[in-house]
């Protein structure tokens, strides 16, 4: 080989080397393919992207470590050290296969339209979570993903009433026990009323705190009386003189006052509040929907503070056909609950917050759970709790929260992600302000010029299974997100037949109301049949469906 040959040799190496490593300061012609390109072989972006350097320090499993003693106190630090899983969570890899961690007291928001696998990322986080887990979803594919692992690290609960999936309901939740005590009331009623979408209604606010005010003054005269919640229906939507004679009785002379307003509004003030409680309450009119509140002599509620203490997983199934789903306000209320109830054991935990922490993966947060999440957001991560939101874009936000709660809810969520496939103009607009811009020299140029890091449409045309991920003040990452079907744990699960968990269902009112035990057959009945190389966006996760997309 003569020395031409190989300088020239040496030269493509090097050129090579620097096209991977050192991304020079020209702005590429086709930049949306070049960007692609970079990302399918796992090389650096391009300029304003976070570094390699930044990477270890911001991202790595040191910077996570480096929280841990607050977040997770209970733990020793050899522990925190050697588990990195028990204080931060793995989203995925960035280039050069560095691993992306943040701990888990970081609120993360999910932006990502339908079938672009947010739910196997919600799938993977939720597997190995270091503490209980509330996972809220449409379909029943994150159970069938997750259950399995999840049953060997505490107790699996499932509260589906329109019996999604086939997957049955474990329990069944009573909204009226417990409010014997005013705030318990106080607190129902409005998971209640504030779930109800009141979007283009004038003064949305007065309707739905009136609503509350009913509600909770019908839920506490039903838990004083004993009664349950068609009482409380027919107590809402017709004659309340009973409710007002209980509570007067028991000296709730106030409460029972605001009960009496009903009637002595104006008609078209009392037929607004009407219309508002009978959209919260509108799954009573379903038999089946209202067994799952109906309450059952043989079976203990359900202990929220047992279900945090023992590290539980309790998934929140419900299907939506148009804007909300029927359960959506009971789902709220019960979300709501929970959160409370973990609030408070935190701030009696010796380190002020709760310790392992409780996860709460809202996937369609806003057609089946749709709780006071800007609210939430503000302060759950010192309390131990930490919130992934999952929506379509900015847009579905503010349709919830309007304006001002959307932009609370982006505003404290430190870490925010977009999937490709985004539409809506102002969240890719927004998501590409947010990386903001780099120095690049177009062709034909001799200086550089102030251009966005990343455009709109290289968000939009980001390749599968790629996202782009900001937190906080640090450079924006693009990254290769995990999923639950390629993790090690679920494929050896899926091979040994215990990928799904067995469940016990809810006894059935007719057993509640005989005494006698209800059937109580065990779910699944067959393990899974999807294998490795089956393209997950097209098979379905367990054998009793087929044809199930992957959302």
């Amino acid at each position: 080989m003569s020395d031409f040959v190989r300088l020239a040799l040496a030269l493509a190496i090097l050129g090579a080397l620097r096209w991977c490593f050192l991304p020079h300061g020209r702005l590429p012609r086709f930049r949306v393919k070049y960007t692609q390109l970079r990302l399918l072989l796992r090389l650096h972006p391009g300029r304003g992207h976070a570094t390699a350097v930044e990477l270890h320090s911001r991202w790595g499993r040191l910077a996570a470590l480096r929280r841990s003693r607050r977040s997770r106190r209970s733990l020793p630090a050899w522990q925190r050290l050697t588990h990195p899983d028990q204080h931060s969570l793995l989203l995925g890899r960035a280039h050069y296969d560095h691993r992306l961690r943040i701990p888990v007291e970081e609120h993360c928001l999910i932006m990502a339209p339908p079938r672009t696998g947010k739910t196997g990322l919600l799938a993977k986080l939720i597997l190995h979570y270091p503490g209980p887990v509330v996972s809220t979803t449409t379909k029943a594919d994150v159970f069938e993903l997750t259950s399995g692992i999840r049953a060997r690290r505490g107790p699996i609960d499932v509260f589906n009433p329109q019996n999604i999936g086939g997957v049955p309901s474990t329990f069944r939740w009573n909204p009226i026990d417990g409010c014997e005590d005013e705030a318990v009331a106080i607190r129902r009623a409005d998971g209640f009323a504030n779930a109800v979408s009141l979007s283009g209604t004038e003064d949305s606010s007065f309707w739905s705190s009136k609503a509350s005010s009913y509600l909770r003054a019908s839920f506490h005269a039903a838990a004083l009386a004993g009664a349950e919640m068609r009482v409380v229906v027919a107590w809402a939507l017709g004659n309340a003189a009973d409710a007002e004679d209980i509570l007067a009785q028991a000296g709730k002379v106030q409460w029972a006052l605001e009960l009496g307003e009903l009637h002595g509004e104006a008609e078209r003030t009392a037929a607004t509040i009407k219309m508002v409680l009978s959209r919260a309450l509108a799954f009573m009119t379903d038999p089946k929907l209202m067994q799952s509140v109906l309450p059952a002599d043989d079976q203990a509620e359900f202990d929220i503070p047992a279900f945090l203490r023992q590290q539980g997983t309790l998934y929140f199934i419900a299907e939506s056909e148009h804007d909300d789903s029927p359960v959506a306000p009971l789902f709220a209320a019960m979300a709501g609950e929970i959160h409370h109830v973990a609030a408070q054991l935190g701030q009696t935990a010796p380190a002020g917050r709760l310790d392992p922490p409780l996860l709460m993966a809202l996937d369609e947060i806003v057609q089946t759970c749709p709780v006071a999440l800007p609210t939430w957001l503000a302060d759950s991560g010192g309390k131990g709790i930490q919130l992934i939101p999952v929506a379509h874009g900015e847009a579905q936000l503010r349709t919830r929260w309007q304006h001002d709660g959307a932009q609370v809810v982006l505003d404290t969520c430190g870490v925010k992600i977009w999937l490709p496939g985004i539409s809506d103009i102002a969240t890719l607009k927004m998501a590409s302000e947010l990386c903001g811009q780099a120095a690049l020299r177009e062709r034909g140029q001799h200086h550089h010029s102030r251009h966005d890091v990343v455009t709109p449409d290289m968000i939009r045309q980001l390749p599968a299974g790629h996202a782009l991920i900001v937190r906080g003040g640090y450079s924006p990452v693009i990254a290769r997100l995990g999923v639950a079907w390629k993790d090690r744990a679920y494929k050896a699960a899926r091979r040994h037949g215990t990928a799904i968990a067995a469940l016990v269902p809810a006894p059935t009112t007719q057993a509640a109301r005989t005494g006698t035990p209800a059937a109580r057959p065990v779910w699944p009945e067959a393990p899974l049949r999807r294998t490795d190389h089956e393209d997950p966006d097209t098979v379905g996760a367990g054998a009793a469906s087929t044809d199930h997309p992957w959302s």
